[in-house]
């Protein structure tokens, strides 16, 4: 029970990452749990959902595996990964979260949809939840309503690009691209 608990703070700190006094322990459910001693994982495995709710700011994560590495302060999360926040969904095939780098790398079928203003398809996203920036790379549609804001020179050109960036606090496009030297985004293995 000690090692569940400390995998699902570990979980809220990767994805969430907003506080450092939590209400309560993140509410985790799935249908496979242990430690990977081998591997030097804890594994939730088979319709793994976790919903926290720090000091009212609520969230859930839901994926088919999730993997954390308490020494490397990694995550791995695979198999229909979505983050949902207040109105904001977040989904992927595999994400990759590095606590100490504050970042979140996630690959296919990567879509992004604030329902306030924007939805953003793309094949990988890196997302540093510092600056609350998501830079979006390769093959991208956007669609955007009227009101989505824009920083100043930008200027939606058409709905594909191949590379956005997008502050999900001020709900802005900071940057569009139609040619951009895409980065590889590397799922590294355990």
């Amino acid at each position: 029970m000690r090692a569940l608990k400390i995998f699902a703070l570990t979980l809220f700190v990767f994805f969430i990452a907003q506080g450092t006094t939590f209400a309560a322990m993140p509410d985790i459910s799935a249908k496979d749990r242990y430690y990977d001693i081998l591997r030097d994982v804890y594994v939730l495995s088979g319709s793994v959902r976790v919903s926290m709710d720090n000091h009212g700011f609520k969230a859930t994560l839901s994926a088919d595996e999730a993997r954390v590495n308490m020494q490397k302060k990694c995550c791995w999360a695979d198999g229909k990964v979505k983050l949902e926040q207040d109105g904001v969904t977040f989904g992927c095939d595999h994400a990759y979260i590095v606590l100490d780098e504050k970042t979140a790398s996630v690959t296919g079928k990567v879509k992004f949809e604030s329902k306030s203003n924007v939805t953003i398809n793309s094949d990988t996203a890196v997302f540093n939840w510092d600056t609350k920036i998501v830079d979006f790379y390769g093959k991208i549609k956007l669609k955007a309503d009227k009101n989505v804001k824009l920083a100043d020179g930008v200027k939606i050109d058409g709905k594909d690009y191949q590379h956005i960036q997008y502050n999900v606090v001020e709900k802005k496009i900071l940057a569009l691209d139609k040619k951009f030297d895409v980065p590889k985004i590397v799922i590294p293995a355990e």
